[in-house]
């Protein structure tokens, strides 16, 4: 649409028969940049060329000739483009009654004869502002309006009776009728099965409470679904239907998709139960079997222990040194074995009894792992390094002194020669309400590529050189597992080895 011209160079005619000063005016309207011209002649209820004219400078005689050809419709000027604008030259004597209130809209003034330049031009740029702001609203209406008539929403609005004042392309194509045949008419009427529907009460509801008023909707003509926006407004309401059919099919089928993920979890969960119950099951017969086995080989192992022992006793006056020699071999494999199954008796009862956690003093622990290892402490002539303080865990005081005593064995027996043995413990608070337990050595540590077998059952990683089954860290490991702590350690060959326990705190 085209927007009308509202420069200076705005064509503004003249018809002041009757008046004097005439030349005059024009001469005042022309200087001011305008272009001027003089109407023709008025013939009955016509004027030859007015349709021109922007605007239309008319004694008052003229305009009771004229006024027949600007129709009014119901007090309003007829919707149609701006018209021409009209100021009304009235001589004092003048009789102003047969111009109607109605008459005296804005694209009219009335002045005074006779006329003052200033007054003329300001009421001609008045009314030719009121016309470009008129023009530019139209403008922007007529715009909005084509852009409501061609989105692929439906779009609709109905008056305070739900008659329809406007229905785009895409509500003609889903509602079934053209805009010809909906325009005016009751809403109600026009798709009777909307009444007594959610939609219909929604619809009341928004025109009393006036409020913005959104929902989902699922709609009667085409089974589809939409988001329903309804906007009130001075005249009525407008509303706004988003096809949603898609988002809802997605959405359905992610809800399918959930269900059957939560249903596989579920079946996966009950599978990975049932499972564990019998891996649990498994477990606890293979200790049991592990428990009778090294239970039931202890007795007939110390009897052939004795026996050895009494051969050599007996007959090592007869015997040369090469049969003395296996004899001794006999009763040092008899020794280490009855030692092995030992550790593995000692080992199932960390792994199968009940335990009861209770608050620890981890000194009173200390204590007693140290005089569990008084003699190899004596015998080796090593150094403990203990603080004043070490802090309480959550334990259980068998088994937290059993780890203890482990940790410090294994350093004071893994010592490098010709260097006294220093072992330090100390504590420090971590998350999760832990306490770090640290006991370091000076001892001839552990090479990075054995770092994975040191809590393996039955790894002696220098068994040529050192007594041991390999039973005992793997033991301690198992015991802080079960008192809901972890054991692990760092260590470099000539640099020691670092134990960290931890364990819950009180």
């Amino acid at each position: 649409m085209e927007q009308p011209k509202l420069t200076l160079e705005t064509r503004i005619g003249v018809r002041l028969s009757g008046l004097e000063g005439r030349d005059e005016i024009i001469r005042w309207v022309k200087e001011s940049g305008y272009i001027v011209g003089e109407v023709i002649a008025v013939h009955g209820a016509e004027i030859a060329g007015f349709d021109d004219y922007d605007l239309l400078v008319i004694s008052w005689d003229e305009w009771k000739k004229l006024k027949p050809i600007f129709p009014i419709v119901e007090g309003e000027k007829a919707p149609a483009e701006p018209g021409v604008l009209r100021i009304i030259c009235c001589p004092s004597h003048s009789d102003l009654s047969p111009l109607g209130q109605e008459e005296m809209d804005e694209d009219t003034a009335l002045l005074p004869y006779p006329l003052d330049r200033q007054n003329l031009l300001f009421q001609i740029k008045a009314l030719l502002e009121r016309r470009r702001k008129w023009g530019d609203l139209r403008y922007r209406l007529k715009e909005r309006e084509d852009v409501l008539r061609s989105i692929s929403e439906v779009f609709f609005s109905v008056d305070h009776e739900f008659r329809y004042t406007f229905f785009n392309e895409q509500a003609q194509k889903i509602g079934g009728k053209t805009y010809q045949e909906v325009i005016g008419k009751d809403m109600w009427e026009t798709y009777p099965f909307l009444k007594d529907t959610e939609f219909y009460r929604q619809m009341h509801q928004a025109a009393v409470d006036r409020k913005i008023f959104i929902s989902e909707y699922l709609g009667p003509i085409t089974g589809g679904w939409f988001e329903m926006r309804i906007y009130p407004s001075a005249g009525g309401l407008s509303v706004l239907f988003v096809d949603i059919s898609a988002r809802k099919k997605a959405e359905e089928s992610l809800k399918k998709a959930r269900e059957q993920l939560t249903e596989a979890n579920a079946n996966l969960e009950r599978a990975v139960e049932e499972r564990t119950a019998q891996l649990h099951a498994v477990n606890e017969r293979l200790e049991e079997v592990l428990y009778s086995i090294a239970h039931d080989l202890r007795s007939p192992l110390r009897s052939m222990q004795g026996f050895a022992q009494a051969f050599v006793d007996d007959y090592s006056a007869v015997l040369d040194d090469s049969a003395r020699d296996y004899a001794k071999r006999m009763t040092s494999a008899a020794v280490f074995m009855d030692r092995m199954l030992k550790d593995l008796l000692e080992l199932s009862r960390v792994t199968r009894t009940d335990l009861s956690l209770e608050s620890i003093s981890l000194a009173e622990s200390w204590e007693s792992s140290l005089i569990l290892q008084e003699e190899k402490i004596r015998s080796t002539g090593a150094c403990i390094h203990t603080p004043a303080e070490l802090g309480q865990v959550m334990a259980n005081a068998t088994l937290l002194v059993q780890i203890l005593a482990n940790l410090l064995g294994n350093s004071l027996k893994f010592s490098r020669k010709d260097v006294r043995p220093e072992i330090k413990i100390w504590t420090e608070k971590l998350e999760n309400q832990m306490l770090g337990i640290y006991i370091e050595d000076n001892g001839i540590g552990i090479e990075a590529r054995f770092h994975d077998k040191v809590f393996r059952v039955f790894e002696r990683l220098n068994g040529a050189d050192y007594e041991g089954t390999g039973i005992g860290l793997t033991i301690a490991k198992k015991a802080a597992e079960r008192m809901k702590g972890h054991l692990d350690f760092t260590s470099s060959p000539g640099s020691g080895t670092t134990f960290r326990l931890r364990l819950p705190r009180n």
